[in-house]
This record gives C-alpha cells, sequence and structure tokens, in this order.
C-alpha cells in the first residue's frame, strides 16, 4: 500500500514535470513565432522559463527517475560483488542517499517559506513574484528522500525488485541496450 502510494506521487510529479516541459516548447516557440512574424516577443519568457518551468522540469520528476533506476551509476567495484552484497550496498546507498536528500529537502523548504513570506519578486521585463517555484525544490527531493528509504528496506529485506531497471526508459530502446 506505501508503495502504490509513492507511485502514484512519483507519477504524478514526473506527469507535472512533463507538462512543464511542453509549456517550455510551447512558450518559446509562440514567443519566437510572435518576435518574427509580428515584431512583438512576449513579455518575460526567458524568466518564465528560468524560473517556474525549468525548476519544476528538474526537480518534480527526481524520484521518477530513481524509481525507474536512471540515475548514473559507476559500477567499477560493485559488479565484482555478489548479487546479495550488490543488493546491500545498494540499500545502504540509498539510505545514506536518503538522509542527503532529506537534509537538502528540509533546507530549501525552510528558504521557500521564508522567500514566500517577503513576496520574493523578479523584476526586469516583468514583474513576476518567484517565491512559488521554490516549493518545487523540496517537494521533489522530499519524494525522493522517501522513495530512497522505500527502496532501501526493500532491498535490506531480502527484495530485489527494486533492482529492476524498466526496459522502456533505458535510454536506448526497449531491448535494454543502454545498461553496460
Amino acid at each position: 500500500m506505501v508503495g502504490r502510494f509513492i507511485d502514484k506521487v512519483t507519477d504524478s510529479f514526473s506527469f507535472m514535470g512533463g507538462v512543464a516541459l511542453v509549456l517550455i516548447m510551447v512558450h518559446v516557440n509562440l514567443d519566437v513565432m510572435l518576435r518574427y512574424l509580428l515584431g512583438a516577443p512576449l513579455s518575460g519568457t526567458i524568466e518564465i522559463v528560468s524560473y517556474y518551468y525549468m525548476i519544476a522540469l528538474v526537480f518534480l520528476p527526481l524520484a521518477a527517475v530513481e524509481k525507474r533506476n536512471g540515475h548514473i551509476s559507476v559500477e567499477l567495484l560493485s559488479q565484482n560483488l555478489s548479487d546479495r552484497h550488490q543488493r546491500l550496498l545498494i540499500g545502504l546507498v540509498s539510505l545514506v542517499s536518503a538522509g542527503y536528500f532529506s537534509l537538502l529537502a528540509w533546507r530549501l523548504w525552510v528558504d521557500a517559506v521564508e522567500k514566500a513570506e517577503v513576496g520574493e519578486t523578479y523584476t526586469g521585463s516583468l514583474s513576476l513574484p518567484i517565491w512559488p517555484p521554490r516549493f518545487f525544490m523540496p517537494l521533489g527531493c522530499g519524494l525522493l528522500a522517501i522513495l530512497l528509504i522505500y527502496k532501501s528496506a526493500r532491498l535490506l529485506s531480502g527484495d530485489t525488485s527494486p533492482l529492476a531497471k524498466s526496459p522502456s526508459h533505458d535510454g536506448i530502446g526497449s531491448g535494454g541496450e543502454g545498461r553496460s
């Protein structure tokens, strides 16, 4: 039940990251089209893309990438370990990583609250409140920490399923050629 809940939240955050990607493409293309066709670019495109869409795109899908074992890994020494020792090592590393991302999420949350309290804005070609997307960072890191704790608990209890790499997300195709 916990795993299903984490999966649903992870998939939702990943979806929102995908929406941010689509918004970047639409917004930038619309800006370029208006700039060259009508000589009237959209005001604040760079600011909105930088302060809103990019933060959502980077931080919200972090847990989804981990769920699919899609983060970069280097297995110089661990590839020679037995399956059991690899599982234990990954479980312990996941636990340490969860600690790191928990601290990062907490610190980012404190910063986001401080910026919300002062109503942080960017003033350039337009006045843009930039405190709201600051909450994407601690939410993404916090969800990653929760997922890592769950993954670690499963691995340390003997479950090997968190180590399976999703074939549709291996980076090169559906044949699994991307894993070395």
